[in-house]
């Protein structure tokens, strides 16, 4: 049996299992959303995060029981223990990636699950439940060869996911829908991208994604925010595509650290361009991440 089927097969089975759960919730609108913002501005919760991570966590616990499990609605209750330092195969999930624009009625929001292995991501699901889409991408735990990288609207047949090869002056953005911000105008003019080449939607899962089906070739966030819950699911996906995700400055992003934040944001791109990418925009990082003097 090749690397990780079982997990891939329940993964799959689950994202899509919670899609309807989630779909369901929002076409109920406010009624069944139960909106709010969380405390210490971490942002907006819906009743579809908390029962979508509630039912990730219970059944990957029952058929993983070894594994350590970080979900973005019961994070606080495992940070301090730092599970994912101390355990070999951690899952991260994000039950809604995406939730204000999930509460909005928009439909670029996704359900992620992803699995790292000894601090690699190796496994990742980028489900997009309002589009009916289901991303995937799996790499050998050992070695981090691509094992399998794929993409299914619907009951059609599974697609390859295929980056495009566009060169470092034919760029493609794909930006934030509801974090706008005067940054990404900055990456526009040093990258040359037009404004009709800047695709804005809103979940990471989607953005990255996006890049992986290559209709885009790169993805900057360029600030502090996101978690590792936002990144392990995509990132294992675009890796498996042949894509790389790095911090913005160009460091792995880590897995194994003391912090779940990805502290020095975060850049997706189709892969062959990412050193040139990073190059055009070391600039801009010298003033948004400083040296500790």
């Amino acid at each position: 049996m090749p690397a990780l089927t079982r997990e891939l097969e329940f993964s799959l089975d689950l994202a899509r299992q919670c899609g309807v759960i989630a779909v369901k919730i929002q076409k109920g609108g406010a009624s069944t959303l139960d909106a709010r913002e969380k405390s210490h501005n971490q942002g907006l919760v819906t009743r579809a995060d908390m029962e979508i991570n509630q039912r990730i966590v219970a059944a990957l616990s029952e058929v993983f029981p070894s594994d350590a499990i970080i979900a973005e609605e019961t994070a606080e209750e495992i940070t301090n223990s730092h599970l994912h330092r101390s355990t070999r195969r951690c899952w991260y999930i994000d039950p809604v990636d995406g939730t204000r624009e999930f509460a909005n009625g928009d439909d670029t929001w996704a359900i992620h699950i992803g699995l790292c292995i000894d601090g690699r991501p190796v496994l990742g699901v980028v489900h997009e439940p309002a589009q009916d889409r289901l991303n995937w991408g799996v790499l050998d735990p050992d070695s981090g060869a691509p094992l399998a990288a794929r993409f299914k609207i619907g009951d059609g047949p599974s697609q390859p996911l295929t980056p495009t090869t566009r060169g470092p002056h034919e760029l493609r953005l794909v930006s934030s829908k509801s974090h706008s911000s005067p940054r990404t105008l900055e990456i526009m003019r040093v990258l040359g991208i037009a404004p009709e080449d800047n695709l804005r939607v809103g979940s990471v899962g989607v953005k990255v994604s996006a890049i992986a089906r290559g209709d885009a070739e790169a993805y900057v966030h360029p600030k502090t925010g996101t978690k590792l819950w936002d990144s392990c699911a995509p990132h294992a996906v675009l890796a498996a595509a042949g894509g790389t995700m790095t911090d913005v400055t160009g460091q792995p992003l880590d897995y194994l650290g003391a912090s779940l934040v990805n502290t020095r944001g975060l850049l997706a791109t189709h892969g062959p361009h990412h050193d040139a990418i990073l190059e055009r925009l070391r600039p801009l990082n010298a003033e948004w991440f400083p040296e500790p003097s």
